[in-house]
């Protein structure tokens, strides 16, 4: 059984700041999710939600949407936005370090084992989700 907490919002902004605050309340309802699991989804979710207010053409009049749940052996995260939809790559390889930018969804893809994206006319979903089987091993 999971645990969640929906966020939505009339603009990308707001939608960013709410995160932080939306994170610590489902890790307050579900406490046995390991610190790695928590900062990587957070990290995942922030670099979705940052490249949508960098690339969103008016991200003041974009409505968002997250679902964030978990529990002990997951944690998943489905975002939703009014944004049209841009068509990405998603192995594109992690860019090198003179690079000033380039790194969001690499670093998302190495967050989490399961990174879906859905891109349309009317806007986008994503579906992020890091399970227990995927951990690192080593740490």
């Amino acid at each position: 059984m999971h645990s969640g907490h929906v966020v939505r919002a009339a603009s990308a902004q707001e939608w960013f700041d709410t995160l932080p605050d939306a994170f610590a309340r489902l890790w307050a309802q579900v406490p046995g999710v390991p610190a790695d699991d928590r900062w990587a989804m957070e990290l995942a979710v922030t670099e979705i939600a940052g490249n949508l207010l960098r690339h969103s053409a008016d991200p003041g009049a974009v409505t968002v949407r997250a679902e964030l749940s978990a529990n002990a052996h997951e944690v998943r995260a489905v975002l939703e936005d009014t944004a049209p939809g841009v068509e990405l790559d998603l192995d594109r390889p992690m860019p090198g370090p003179e690079a000033e930018s380039g790194r969001g969804l690499a670093l998302v893809r190495a967050c989490a084992n399961v990174v879906e994206h859905r891109a349309g006319p009317a806007g986008t979903r994503w579906v992020l989700t890091r399970t227990a089987e995927g951990r690192d091993p080593e740490g």
